[in-house]
């Protein structure tokens, strides 16, 4: 197995460059024992780094991982302007693909599964259905969609809002300030928009080159874990259930995960990410049971 002898503590940088020149680079964790590689998806916002912890986790199990930089985040030699402008497109056909290429070509003899937190999640569900023969699975932990309709209380107006919202701001900045507003970091406008367009429609564009995003998504057939946290209130059942709904021929499986799995006693969106064990274990009993 090429290139895939490593302490389980080691994250090794490898600078990964898409087809349009975009540089980011992809942190690798390969333990010897490895059979199975997850190609990770940040949560919008939040970058490579914060998952270090989970890796360390998934390596104990005996998973190699590959943490993938949203381009605009971290080491990424992009950043978000009005100069600057990128959308789902362009992470589903230039940066996701040169990332799994990349690993695929580091450890050959592993199988991949890709998966996501969050905004990756929808993004690794996007990927794995327009592209079925590049992935052996998929994982989504604290996921669905953002589909205003499947929320209640505040959560539900707010989504309804939000749309008018990044339409608005976008267009005075030129890019989406997310730190001002207090919801994801510095993201391109293009992104905040095809985001926007999920909250208020709970549908996927076009984004394949030759295929319907939702038409793919209803072909999709690979195995599928949904892990959802029972007091995530930025991704509750409903959301999960939507999108989980859009893959029907898919085989599923859900673990729900509540404060007393957790050592910390918490359980929400990004809780976790401090105690991610139980996650984790859930991906490698998963993966058992799909050998």
């Amino acid at each position: 197995m090429r290139g895939c002898a490593s302490d389980r503590t080691e994250l090794r940088p490898l600078r990964v460059v898409s087809a349009d020149g975009a540089e980011a680079d992809l942190l690798l964790s390969l333990p010897t024992s490895a059979r199975t590689g997850v190609l990770w998806l940040p949560a919008l916002g939040v970058t490579a780094r914060n998952y270090h912890g989970f890796v360390a986790a998934l390596a104990d199990e005996g998973i190699a991982c590959a943490l993938h930089e949203w381009r605009g985040a971290g080491s990424s030699d992009r950043r978000a302007s009005r100069e600057c402008d990128w959308g789902y497109q362009e992470l589903l056909d230039l940066d996701i693909p040169a990332s799994l290429g990349a690993v695929r070509e580091e450890c050959p003899d592993l199988r991949w599964i890709i998966a996501g937190h969050s905004l990756g999640g929808q993004l690794a569900t996007l990927f794995a259905a327009l592209n079925s023969q590049a992935v052996d699975g998929l994982v989504i932990a604290g996921s669905g969609s953002p589909y205003w309709k499947v929320f209640r209380g505040w959560m539900r107006s707010a989504l309804f809002l939000m749309p008018l919202i990044v339409r608005a701001v976008t267009a005075v900045s030129g890019y989406y300030p997310g730190k001002q507003l207090g919801f994801a970091g510095r993201e391109s406008r293009g992104l905040m928009r095809d985001w926007a367009r999920t909250a208020r429609s709970g549908c996927y564009a076009r984004y394949g080159k030759d295929r319907d995003s939702e038409r793919a998504l209803r072909d999709f057939s690979k195995p599928v874990l949904g892990i959802r946290l029972s007091e995530d209130r930025l991704c509750p059942e409903a959301s999960l259930d939507w999108l989980l709904a859009k893959t029907p021929h898919a085989p599923t499986e859900r673990v729900l995960l509540a404060p007393g799995d957790f050592s910390s006693g918490l359980a929400d969106h990004f809780s976790w990410l401090k105690d991610p064990q139980p996650i984790a274990a859930s991906v490698a009993k998963w993966l058992q049971g799909i050998d």
